[in-house]
């Protein structure tokens, strides 16, 4: 049995943490067992409130922006019921409550043999149910019993998928007996006697104005449906037997920057990235076959960009002959990028770990010796020279803990849109400049970087200070360059020598320890960004982060 009231409370977590949480942190925040919360995430996303992806071994879950499954069964006056592959009841419409007199609370997550709707079903109709949860779709009447008396249903069985690939059941309850006694009430009229004929007669005028009322009704409802699947945040499109889309939605605007219309009439396959034919055909043969597991492949837009999308959906059959096929298109380009600098991240971290420990390791081995150099000349006058280097030491590895300990959390953190100069003057106001000026001539720029961005500039001004030698000015500044943003560091101090200019960035510089500039260089190469020195020496130093097209936006 669900409750409400902890729907309620998982989504209000998850709306305070909109980059996703995993089921032990809602477990954890909210005082729930693994298993509890682990059913009623599933509940949201099958409900459409709710999204799941993959992170490593991990499945993080977030708000759904599209619009939730259940708003949209509610625009039905018929009577909407989702199960999945096990018969546990996911959904029901509103009508469905009010027509059996049902509170949400006491139907949803139970299975349908032991629901409130037991009752009214037979085995018969459980039967009917199994078939076509195997994907066979059935329209068909059934007299079903409503408190004692029969009434006469037309059932609508239709085999769905769920965003996660698990099969389900959509069963929609249309009542005919209403239907069905007025025929029957006129086929009795017929035979009465000819004065009684014209009173039917205008009976039936009466209900043939009804009928356009209602097919009046029905147009609107239609209209409302159209304006909700063009607003919807995803690509609708159907294609025939042949690829060639006969219907998609505006969104598609939004992804690729073609009008619908520029679209209709053509092959679908022809806007499909080069390298990425072969996967399309594959996972359109495999929807065509009764699989409608999602598949992920890149389309071009108007100006020949390549984005990352995400399809699924299902064949379409017309007399038992396929003539086409039913998708949706899913805009997954930021998720790539965050998935391909994630992995970056780790790389780096690795890397970074892997550095720090050998020297951590490197520092101890030498305090040992010294150590052990100590014990064994006692009254020796080089022991102070000794204790001296030992000192040295202590503070090297000092320096390499504190550096792990600020650092630690690099890349853990998925990258974000940074706005360039509030990232600068925050920088700033970390570094004690002295006397010295700092200006930036940059605004309305944001970046795609990793989230100690600010770090990177802070170490860019440190490094201006500590090794500048008369630096009285700092100016940052952005250039367009070919498609490409440079982001320029600069000062008015001694420059750096012509032999050195690489060597600045590496973690180790003539026998001293400095991490400032490699870690910059690091931060950076997790989105793809890139920093050199092209200063003259003599003028001063002058450092260009070069940040591709795509990483960069205009506010």
């Amino acid at each position: 049995m669900v409750k409400e009231s902890e729907v309620v409370r998982i989504r209000e977590i998850l709306e305070q943490y909109p980059k996703g949480l995993t089921i032990e942190d809602v477990s954890q925040k909210l005082g729930l067992n693994r298993g509890t919360a682990a059913k009623y995430l599933n509940l949201l996303v099958v409900s459409g409130q709710a999204e799941m992806r993959s992170l490593g071994p991990a499945k993080l879950f977030s708000l759904s922006h599209r619009v939730p499954l259940s708003q949209m069964l509610s625009f039905s006056s018929d009577l909407i019921m989702i199960l999945d592959d096990d018969l546990f009841i996911q959904q029901v419409n509103d009508a469905l409550l009010r027509f059996f007199k049902l509170e949400r609370e006491t139907i949803i997550g139970t299975q349908i043999t032991h629901s409130p709707l037991a009752q009214h079903m037979t085995s018969h109709h459980l039967e009917i149910i199994a078939e076509a949860m195997e994907g066979e779709e059935k329209e068909l009447e059934e007299d079903i019993d409503i408190g004692g008396k029969p009434r006469t249903f037309r059932m609508k069985l239709l085999p769905l998928v769920f965003d996660q690939g698990n099969k389900g059941l959509g069963i929609i309850f249309e009542e005919t007996s209403r239907w069905k006694d007025y025929q029957q009430d006129l086929e009795g009229r017929i035979k009465e006697p000819p004065e009684e004929l014209v009173i039917a007669n205008k009976e039936l005028e009466e209900k043939l104005q009804e009928h356009k009322k209602i097919e009046k009704a029905l147009q609107e409802s239609e209209e409302k449906y159209r304006a909700l699947v063009e607003n919807m945040r995803d690509v609708i499109f159907t294609l025939n037997d042949h690829g060639t889309i006969t219907y998609i939605s505006p969104v598609i605007r939004q992804v690729t920057a073609y009008e619908p219309m520029e679209l209709l009439g053509r092959q679908l396959q022809d806007f499909i990235y080069k390298d990425d034919i072969m996967s399309f055909i594959k996972g359109m043969e495999h929807g065509r076959s009764g699989t409608t597991e999602p598949f992920e492949f890149r389309i071009l837009g108007k100006d020949g960009t390549p984005r990352w999308v995400q399809t699924s959906g299902r064949a379409l059959y017309r007399n038992e002959v396929m003539s086409g096929y039913h998708g949706i298109l899913m805009n997954i380009q930021e998720r790539k990028r965050s998935e391909d600098a994630l992995r970056r991240a780790a790389k780096q971290i690795i890397l970074l770990n892997s550095i720090t420990r050998h020297d951590v390791l490197n520092g101890l081995t030498k305090l040992l010796g010294y150590l052990g150099v100590a014990r064994a000349q006692t009254k020796n006058k080089k022991i102070t020279e000794i204790f001296d280097r030992q000192q040295e030491v202590i503070k090297t590895i000092q320096q390499q803990i504190s550096f792990t300990r600020d650092y630690q959390n690099i890349g853990l953190q998925p990258p974000r849109w940074t706005n360039v100069a509030e990232s600068i003057r925050a920088a700033a106001s970390s570094v004690d400049l002295r006397k010295i000026s700092l200006k930036s001539d940059i605004s309305n720029i944001e970046i795609f970087a990793d989230d100690l961005i600010e770090k990177v500039f802070s170490n860019l001004i440190t490094n201006s200070i500590e090794h500048g030698g008369h630096v009285s000015a700092i100016r940052f500044s952005g250039e367009k360059r070919k498609r490409a943003l440079v982001i320029v560091c600069e000062d008015d101090g001694i420059g750096i020598p012509q032999g050195k200019k690489e060597l600045i960035f590496e973690h180790t510089r003539s026998g001293r320890i400095s991490y400032g500039l490699f870690f910059s260089q690091e931060v950076l190469a997790i989105t793809g960004l890139t920093i050199q020195e092209t200063g003259t020496e003599g003028t001063g130093a002058r450092f260009e982060i070069l940040v591709p097209e795509g990483a960069y936006r205009t506010l």
